[in-house]
């Protein structure tokens, strides 16, 4: 301080705002630094504004700016600035408008949801035909002999080892604490209400649990059992995977779980479940087939008088029990739903009406809280499975659409509208339909394992490690060929099973693909040219082609694709920038779904252990790609090879090599589009997965989008791809493993033995490498040898 002082504007705009002066004089020896806050008030910004800090310092001043914060305050009442006088800083962005980015949000699911549509008129019309209960019939029968196609396969049936853990006894009924295994060592805890005092069998009841922390020992749950259990019926409430005494993702030093129970782990098990031909729907609705297999086994339970009751997600397994196995008689959904719960290996919606089209003539009822809010979302279900009473020739009243009153939950007016239906089927309506006192246990005395979980007590199998001995069993290691003849037997079979495997349509006869300038960014060392190319007659994606000022003689052209999108910043350290910066021609496009069309862009997503509804939105556009017969990969992959067919256009159709370089997941599209288009001369993968078993055997993950292609271990794995490029070369740099951290090269190529056979056989070893650092720097060799070869 030398009796100077600080002058800083603040400026929207360029139009100054505020204008403030710091002057403050240090105290001690070592005359620290001094913190202040000032406020202004007032000032109107718009979306898209340039704010500025501007100083001036006196003598011996020093200033420094160490956060901006702006607070809502009240409605803009300034003047609205048209997007061409907010003076925008140089932007890669093909849409430089957000609104015009946003209308790309859909791309990815477009294709899926057009044929989605096709399907639903298509089926409207098709049960518009069935005249005759017969013909309804029929059509159930064909319903019913796909449900491996939509859940997966888990048989053949296990013993189920049942073990009873203890007793609860009580004056009208017992507890019995019960484990079971639904698959091998998969142990599922269960609590068996009996009534005390009842003359021969009685009526069962199988409880399936909503998304609560305490599954089974919910307060809501367990009352509705009690009140089951006071009425009548035998009851068997079971902990849902990832709920209760299930958590199967915990730490066992801490004991607590490192995925949050419930929708979570139901997520987290789903995601790769699909790479196994599996599904969280198909693990619930097993596990619930398996509890009836023990419910019916007790001698107190009348085998021909079963009931399935359940809430939110548990309504809708209730829904799924009942549909997939036909022991049940009647069903109780309350709220009945669940992101995974009605997520099938064939899609969703569609989907989920057929398998409940399996449940009539067996009466069920809808109950909805009439202050839920999910009447009109509930309804169509019901008045689909409408159609399927009728058509069958049994009354309507079989069906019923139950509004109570209440929210979204199992209180005592769900509880009772449950009780009033099954006793109607049952012959009990003599037990009445309203509840009596209710005596609830504590969460810890309905436990059935020693530390209320199946992982720390009993060591039990998980969903991961079931679906790691599964892929293991449908992917094993592929023999070695011995010469090129049995080779290029292996790769042209393998190709044509990964076509068919994803869905990848590649018609011979493709026509150039469409480009529509959309400007240019200039910036140091490089021009940037904006384009749209389509890649098919309803996807256009934005692209760029980099022209470096200094472009290097003798290298070949660069199509880069990478699961961020392209780069958008013209100064940024991307790698497909640190290659234009070489001299490198770079062409960028940004796959459908990804970069402008990538809902999550410029959202803070979650850490992949939680439920993230802007990942779920990406997730369920990749997962309706099933209703047109394909998928992600096969999308994406189509987009990069249409990028090759726009490149192959350039200079008279002769525009020199071109290599595919592909970051993350984009590391596989390259792979994908360089094992079935021999026009790539060269592929590098940078920081991708090198095989999907790294997700299944790892108990956590943290890779994105890796998922979505219904079995793809049934045919293939990342690690085959580079045998269907060979002899062309490939590189691997800096692989990742399911953590997304590098994965030592040692670790890597044992995954690769049999594309490394295949290039040895080739004579074209060195072609084939894995190295651990990923740059410019290091791809440049590679680009240099593509050209050589």
């Amino acid at each position: 301080e030398n009796d100077g002082v600080s002058h800083v504007e603040l400026l929207v705009n360029d139009k100054v705002v505020g204008e403030l002066d710091f002057d403050q004089n240090p105290t001690g020896s070592k005359r620290e630094s001094v913190l202040k806050n000032q406020i202004i008030r007032g000032v109107d910004v718009q979306t898209r504004s340039r704010i500025t800090i501007r100083g001036r310092a006196g003598t011996g001043e020093r200033c420094r700016v160490y956060a901006l914060a702006l607070t809502a305050a009240d409605r803009f009442q300034g003047e609205l600035l048209p997007t061409d006088a907010l003076k925008l800083p140089p932007s890669l962005l093909v849409y430089e408008n957000p609104a015009e980015r946003r209308a790309l949000h859909g791309l990815l699911g477009k294709r899926g949801m057009a044929a989605r549509a096709r399907l639903g008129t298509a089926r409207t019309a098709e049960l518009a035909g069935l005249k005759t209960p017969a013909e309804w019939q029929a059509r159930q029968r064909r319903t019913r002999a796909r449900l491996k196609e939509f859940f997966g396969d888990y048989g053949p049936k296990c013993p189920l080892n049942p073990q009873i853990t203890g007793r609860i006894d009580r004056p009208g009924y017992t507890i019995d604490k019960v484990i079971f295994e639904s698959q091998p060592r998969y142990f599922c805890t269960a609590n068996l209400y009996i009534p005390k005092g009842r003359k021969g069998r009685l009526p069962g009841v199988i409880f399936v649990c909503g998304h609560a922390h305490d599954g089974k020992a919910s307060q809501l749950y367990h009352e509705c059992c009690l009140g089951l259990v006071l009425k009548g019926y035998v009851v068997l409430a079971l902990d849902p995977m990832g709920q209760g005494e299930r958590s199967e993702y915990v730490d066992p030093d801490t004991q607590k779980d490192v995925v949050r129970r419930t929708v979570p782990q139901h997520h987290y098990l789903g995601r790769p479940s699909w790479l196994v031909n599996r599904s969280l729907a198909g693990y619930r609705t097993w596990d619930c087939i398996r509890a009836v297999d023990y419910l019916v086994s007790r001698p107190e339970v009348d085998p021909t008088k079963l009931a399935a009751v359940g809430n939110s997600g548990g309504g809708q397994m209730s829904l799924l029990i009942t549909a997939a196995d036909e022991r049940i008689d009647v069903c109780v959904a309350a709220h009945p739903g669940g992101s995974q719960e009605n997520t099938y290996l064939k899609g969703q919606s569609l989907i989920d009406r057929d398998v409940l089209s399996l449940i009539p003539p067996r009466p069920c009822a809808f109950v909805v809280g009439e202050a839920s809010g999910e009447i009109g979302y509930h309804k169509p279900k019901y008045q689909d499975m409408l159609r399927f009473y009728r058509g069958l020739g049994v009354g309507e009243e079989r069906g019923a659409f139950v509004p109570v009153d209440g929210i979204h939950n199992m209180k005592q007016p769900k509880r009772e509208a449950s009780y009033a239906w099954v006793n109607r089927w049952f012959g009990k309506e003599v037990e009445g339909s309203a509840e009596p006192e209710l005596t609830p246990e504590s969460v810890e005395a309905l436990h059935c394992t020693e530390k209320g979980s199946t992982v720390l007590s009993l060591a039990s199998e998980t969903g991961q490690t079931l679906n790691a001995k599964v892929g293991d069993r449908i992917r094993p290691a592929r023999p070695m060929p011995t010469d090129l003849g049995t080779l290029a037997r292996q790769t042209q079979t393998l190709r044509e099973r990964i076509k068919a495997r994803i869905g990848l349509d590649l018609p011979a006869n493709r026509p150039v693909p469409q480009v529509t300038p959309m400007g240019e960014c200039r910036a140091k060392g490089y021009t940037a040219k904006k384009l749209l190319l389509q890649t098919a007659p309803d996807i256009a994606l934005p692209a760029l082609l980099f022209l470096p000022e200094k472009a290097r003689d003798g290298l070949p052209i660069v199509l880069h694709v990478s699961q961020n999108g392209k780069p958008t910043l013209p100064e940024a350290d991307d790698l497909a920038l640190q290659l234009v910066r070489q001299g490198v021609t770079v062409f960028c496009l940004d796959a459908r779904g990804t970069g402008e069309s990538d809902p999550r862009q410029g959202q803070k997503l979650k850490p992949v252990v939680d439920y993230d509804p802007q990942q779920w939105r990406v997730d369920a556009a990749a997962i309706c790609s099933v209703y047109a017969n394909t998928t992600p990969l096969a999308l994406r992959t189509f987009d990069v090879i249409r990028g090759i067919d726009y490149l192959r256009s350039l200079d008279a159709g002769e525009p020199g090599p071109i290599v595919l370089v592909g970051e993350e997941l984009g590391g596989l599209w390259a792979m994908m589009a360089g094992a079935m288009d021999p026009r790539v001369a060269s592929v590098v993968c940078v920081r991708t997965l090198p095989s999907y078993k790294l997700i299944l055997r790892r108990q956590y993950y943290e890779v994105r989008d890796y998922f979505w292609t219904a079995g793809a271990l049934i045919d293939f794995d990342i690690c085959d791809l580079p045998a269907l490029v060979a002899p062309r070369p490939v590189a691997i740099l800096d692989p990742l493993d399911a953590k997304r951290q590098s994965l030592p090269i040692a670790q890597t190529r044992p995954w690769l033995d049999w594309a490394s056979a295949a290039y040895a056989l080739h004579g074209a070893k060195p072609s084939f490498s894995v190295q651990e650092k990923a740059s410019a720097e290091s791809i440049l060799p590679l680009l240099q040898a593509a050209v050589a070869r």
